[in-house]
């Protein structure tokens, strides 16, 4: 027998909520024409205008890419297996405590 974990989520013209914290406010509200609408704060728009721009910044560094391209091209490039495998197992041992237990 398989048992379904979905939620059944509450219909729209159901839902009005306000949530404060601080300064900030979320409103999730159905107006009478019917239709769903949600005012965002001030402080969660610039939130995610600064992730859209972070999302856009370039994080490589050209000068390692290029002494990794000419030590590989001249055969000089070495590899720590000992950092590989420390690596690989700090990998692993993040991935299993993110993963769900089973009950």
């Amino acid at each position: 027998m398989k048992i379904d974990k979905r939620v059944t989520p509450t219909p729209a013209s159901k839902v009005s909520a306000t949530q404060a914290k601080g300064t900030g406010k979320a409103e999730v509200s159905t107006p009478q024409g019917g239709s769903d609408s949600l005012t965002l704060t001030e402080s969660s728009t610039r939130i995610r205008a600064l992730e859209a721009q972070l999302a856009s910044v370039d994080i490589t560094d050209a000068g390692k890419v290029e002494s990794v391209k000419a030590a590989l091209a001249n055969g000089t490039f070495a590899v720590d297996a000992e950092v590989v495998a420390d690596r690989l197992i700090d990998h692993t041992k993040e991935t299993l405590r993110k993963r769900p237990r089973k009950k």
